[in-house]
């Protein structure tokens, strides 16, 4: 209940009004559907990058193999060459430069040697170093032999090459500018230094450098992956950066924040939108680096992501549909079924229970409990219907009975005492009294005889009254006396037969008393708003106050006992129906000996 709850304030919350069985059936099969679905389909994205990304990866690694299998081979070719041109300077360190024409002879040989060794493997310039003393002018031949001194102009020191002992390493010159004779533009090139100390005195006895044009490595690392946008380049241990298609980027520093890329665990990384694969070369002292647009990763992965979606969308389609074929073929009989009961209220609308039929009338293996109750829904008005038509016939039995009682209670004794009257009256010789008490009891006798469930004027029910204040005067030895106030066409509404008659037996029981004093009764009608004012009262000697709480009791209650106050009683239940709202039974006044007042606020019926 709690869960159904919280998805109606969400979807409140969103303007969505969740009011009927459907709209919530929908909405729940939806929201359990769709998540599941969103679910998966968020599982197979990520699986598909992952899968994407991994097979990425596979096949840079397979690049990067390739493209550094390419680099070391062509960097241990160029090593390799280090022993014969190591030979040639060291025969030329050798020769002395006397006699003259033994030092040209072996400084033109060393140079044709080197210059063949050159053409021979594609080095673009192979620059040599030796002592001044080892060179007839001091400056070499200012092409591809120099003295110590222009180390600086390669950017390059004696104590840098003492350090690296007889080991061979690289280094990246950008835009170095070789002497005019050999290369007029500036060159970058990827260099092999090598140099020769002498052990015993501690001293460089030559040095070399093999120059190769960085764009004949740049062609090598092209990797094969298939986007213009991913490239690779070659860091050394220092993190410097030796080879790059960006020329900018030669000889600057690379590195990733809280990352080691030399982690030899670690071959991938994510950074920056770019997915880098490292693999390295030559025993671990220089990195190869391809680097890749995540972007790649997501398209290469399309086709399974594509796939997915397309099928998360059919499959939520297909819900959709079916939800609502689903949930309208549900609703509907339940909407039919609320709609039967909404109409048969009160009985009012019985005819609607036959729309009910196609569902009563399901065979039994197909029904479920919306037909059940329906069947039982139909069984249960009916049977109500036959109640209560059974119960309002009792109850006119009823009312009957209780208006038979009221004559019962009128006809013995008044009788009785209004045909003395008549004797006592011819006896006297009041022949024209005792004639006029026999029309009097004759007419009411005939309206008390008539249907009780009839509706008459207060017109009429004022002439009963009278007619019945007549024949009790008669035989009374007070002198009783009346009066009728009504208002101009009040007495054209409709009123219950015999409202007036309990009221005036109770005063004439309760309010005369043993001596002579006469008993006037004033009936008093007026029109309120929207009701009618009626109020009956005498001048008697009251009733005690302990009657008064037993018949305000009664009255408030809707009691008729025929044991207690049964006359007021049962004119106060009689009247129910035609009571005015604000005031829905008889009052009793407080008239602390002034008599009796009642009170009544009837509905204005014409």
């Amino acid at each position: 209940m709690k869960l159904f709850q919280k998805f109606h304030s969400v979807f409140s919350s969103v303007g969505v009004n969740l009011n009927s069985v459907y709209k919530k059936l929908i909405c729940l099969t939806l929201v359990c559907s769709l998540l599941p679905l969103l679910a998966a389909s968020g599982i197979s994205y990520y699986m598909a990058y992952s899968l994407s990304k991994d097979r990425t990866i596979d096949s840079i690694q397979s690049s990067n193999k390739q493209i550094a299998l390419n680099i070391t081979n062509r960097m241990e070719q160029v090593e390799s060459l280090a022993n014969s041109i190591s030979y040639q300077l060291y025969s030329l360190y050798e020769t002395p430069l006397t006699p003259l024409s033994q030092y040209l002879t072996a400084f033109s040989n060393t140079k044709n040697n080197i210059a063949s060794i050159q053409n021979t493997f594609r080095i673009f310039q192979i620059t040599t170093f030796l002592p001044e003393e080892c060179y007839i002018n001091l400056g070499g031949n200012g092409i591809d032999f120099f003295p110590f001194q222009k180390l600086s102009d390669y950017r390059m020191t004696e104590e840098d090459l003492y350090d690296a002992g007889s080991s061979c390493f690289w280094k990246i010159e950008k835009d170095h500018q070789f002497p005019q004779a050999f290369s007029p533009k500036p060159k970058t090139v990827l260099t092999c230094w090598n140099a020769y100390r002498n052990i015993v005195t501690g001293s460089l006895n030559y040095a070399f450098a093999c120059h190769i044009k960085v764009s004949e490595f740049q062609e090598m690392m092209n990797p094969s992956i298939g986007t213009d946008t991913s490239f690779s380049f070659l860091l050394d241990k220092d993190n410097t950066i030796l080879l790059h298609p960006d020329s900018s980027q030669l000889g600057t520093v690379f590195s990733l924040p809280q990352n080691d890329l030399w982690d030899e665990q670690v071959h991938s990384f994510t950074y920056d939108s770019q997915l880098l694969v490292t693999h390295p070369l030559r025993n671990g002292s220089m990195l190869l680096i391809t680097q890749v647009p995540l972007s790649y990763v997501r398209e290469s992965g399309n086709f399974v992501l594509s796939f997915s979606l397309m099928t998360t969308f059919f499959i939520i389609l297909c819900t959709v549909i079916c939800s609502v074929w689903g949930s309208k073929t549900f609703t509907k009989r339940i909407n039919t079924l609320s709609q039967v009961m909404k109409s048969a209220q009160g009985s009012t609308n019985l005819e609607m229970l036959k729309t009910l039929a196609p569902m009563i009338n399901r065979p039994s293996k197909t029904k479920d409990e919306i037909d059940n109750l329906a069947a039982t829904y139909q069984q249960m008005i009916t049977e109500n219907e036959k109640y209560f038509e059974r119960i309002l016939e009792m109850s006119v039995q009823t009312e009957k009975l209780k208006y038979q009682l009221l004559q019962s209670q009128i006809n013995p004794h008044f009788l009785f005492n209004t045909l003395n009257s008549i004797i006592s009256c011819q006896a006297l010789g009041k022949v024209q009294l005792a004639q006029q008490t026999m029309s009097n009891l004759s007419q009411f006798y005939r309206h008390l005889l008539h249907d009780p469930d009839t509706l008459i004027t207060i017109g009429e029910e004022l002439h009963i009254t009278e007619l019945y204040l007549n024949l009790i005067s008669v035989c009374r030895p007070n002198h009783i006396t009346w009066d009728f106030q009504l208002e101009d066409g009040i007495e054209n509404f409709l009123i219950c037969k015999f409202v007036f008659q309990p009221f005036i037996e109770n005063s004439v029981v309760h309010g005369i008393t043993d001596s002579s004093q006469p008993l006037h009764i004033e009936i008093k009608i007026c029109y309120e708003e929207e009701a009618l004012l009626i109020q009956i009262q005498d001048n008697g000697v009251g009733i005690p106050f302990d009657k008064q709480q037993e018949i305000r009791t009664t009255l408030k209650n809707h009691i008729a006992n025929y044991e207690q106050h049964f006359g007021i009683g049962n004119v106060n239940v009689r009247l129910t129906p035609y009571f005015s709202p604000e005031y829905p039974y008889i009052i009793l006044e407080e008239q602390p000996e002034c008599g009796t007042l009642f009170t009544l606020h009837l509905q204005q019926l014409l």
